[in-house]
């Protein structure tokens, strides 16, 4: 009975503790809608968090804290009748910290942990802009393994990340959204 006890006032502060308790709320950022397309092979993603972010992830960008918003993509083959395949994920992280020397925001963006580019950019508003959206990556490679298969994308942004209790990790993070459907052709996608 005791071990029971514990068991349910742990969980109950944990649940409390959490800064995930936003989204249970409705009051965090969401993913309006994922938009795709195809050129030659590549599958090019775009998307957005609606609003931006949170006041305290500004406040941490704010603070001259590296801030990081990771972007989670995965590729499924629909299907009606039962769960869908998936085919291929990648982990898209986009870092703005402030460089006080020079007073604007260094803006790094990795997929799958490998540097794509660092920018530079002038205010606080260009570079929450730039943690808050995806615009047009090539993410995925299209094989021949998947001509003529329905296909669709899910994403989701954890966008805030801490610790409840000193050492149980949380995170703030939207729901997986998904793209339309659409079939990979040789000529391209339709």
């Amino acid at each position: 009975m005791r071990t029971t006890t514990a068991t349910v006032l742990l969980a109950a502060l944990l649940a409390g503790a959490s800064p995930a308790r936003a989204i249970i709320e409705g009051d965090g950022p969401v993913i309006p809608g994922v938009s795709t397309w195809v050129a030659g092979h590549d599958l090019h993603v775009d998307t957005r968090l609606s609003p931006a972010l949170p006041a305290d992830v500004l406040q941490r960008l704010a603070s001259g804290l590296p801030t990081t918003v990771t972007w989670e993509l995965r590729l499924f083959s629909f299907h009606n009748l039962w769960f869908d395949g998936l085919k291929d994920e990648r982990r898209y992280a986009v870092t703005a910290t402030y460089r006080p020397v020079t007073s604007d925001y260094a803006v790094e963006r990795r997929l799958d942990a490998r540097l794509l580019d660092t920018k530079v950019v002038p205010t606080r508003d260009e570079a929450a802009a730039a943690l808050a959206k995806v615009t047009g990556l090539p993410f995925f490679t299209l094989g021949d393994h998947l001509l003529g298969k329905r296909l669709l994308v899910r994403v989701r942004c954890l966008y805030a990340s801490g610790v409840a209790l000193g050492f149980v990790p949380t995170s703030a993070e939207t729901a997986w959204v998904r793209s339309g459907i659409f079939e990979w052709t040789a000529s391209g996608a339709r």
